[in-house]
């Protein structure tokens, strides 16, 4: 079996637990599609008379690694993810890592209640949100055509350093942080890096993953000098109005400590579909 069959039961898996339990999972695609040992991924399967029944994923971002797993339901209760997670185990131990994170969809009862039997304590949820033109308020609206002085454009292959800076600034990264998840990042497909800038010079950064027309929104960032002018908002409606042209839908994460960027995105038309939570692992 190539790799490429094992990815297709793994996508239908991850179809066939979302749709029992009524969830989303994040499988994070953009890196499982990458070649094996690369891109800083490993995954494990486990079967049972050949049928795909369990999967989890390991991603190192940076100085972090967030793991996801599932096991097909009918199958559950029976030790196959704690057999996947003594599995991981040799590879986490491999791994030079500041922190790891285990995330489950917060709808996912099985998921959550599996969790809390490890030695793991809460870290942080996150919302995936999703643009609806229906949700769009007055004062998104007239965003859009107020942005002469913002302008988005594709950023150069030298302006890497830039990048990394807003995201140092933006995210409280280490500039070695940074740069190692900018690397895994070259090795990635269907990637924009996208320069905002105000008045012709950059003011922020944010990176677009598409595929199978869906685009999602990663690493908004604007200048720390020059928020409250509207670039964010800016930058948001131009995006959304060049992937409406695409026929893409467009999405994005935020923390739900991040108050202000979530009343941001609410008041530019994105809704709220699923929570992600996140539970930090006792190193």
């Amino acid at each position: 079996m190539t790799t490429a069959d094992t990815l297709k039961e793994i996508e239908e898996l991850q179809q066939r637990c979302e749709q029992y339990e009524g969830i989303s999972l994040k499988l994070n695609w953009d890196m499982l599609r990458l070649p094996a040992g690369t891109g800083g991924v490993d995954w494990l399967v486990t079967y049972e008379d050949e049928l795909l029944v369990g999967f989890i994923g390991l991603y190192s971002i940076g100085g972090d690694m967030e793991v996801c797993g599932m096991v097909r339901p009918g199958y559950r209760r029976r030790g196959i993810f704690s057999s996947l997670w003594q599995r991981a185990q040799t590879l986490i131990s491999r791994s030079r890592i500041k922190t790891l994170l285990l995330n489950t969809p917060a709808a996912s009862a099985s998921g959550t209640a599996y969790l809390k039997t490890l030695p793991l304590e809460f870290s942080h949820a996150e919302y995936q949100m999703k643009w609806d033109g229906a949700a769009r308020n007055r004062r998104a609206a007239e965003a859009s055509s107020a942005s002469d002085n913002v302008m988005l454009r594709p950023a150069r292959a030298d302006e890497t350093p830039v990048l990394i800076a807003f995201d140092c600034d933006g995210f409280s990264m280490t500039e070695e942080d940074a740069a190692e998840t900018y690397a895994q990042l070259e090795l990635e497909g269907s990637q924009e890096h996208i320069i905002i800038e105000m008045n012709g010079q950059p003011a922020g950064k944010m990176r677009l993953w598409s595929e199978d027309n869906e685009t999602w929104i990663y690493g908004l960032t604007v200048d720390k000098n020059l928020r409250g002018l509207g670039i964010g908002r800016s930058a948001l409606m131009q995006t959304i109005e060049r992937e409406q042209r695409n026929y893409n839908s467009v999405n994005l994460e935020v923390a739900l400590d991040n108050p202000n960027a979530l009343k941001l995105y609410e008041s530019c038309g994105f809704v709220i579909l699923n929570q992600q939570d996140y539970y930090r692992a006792v190193l």
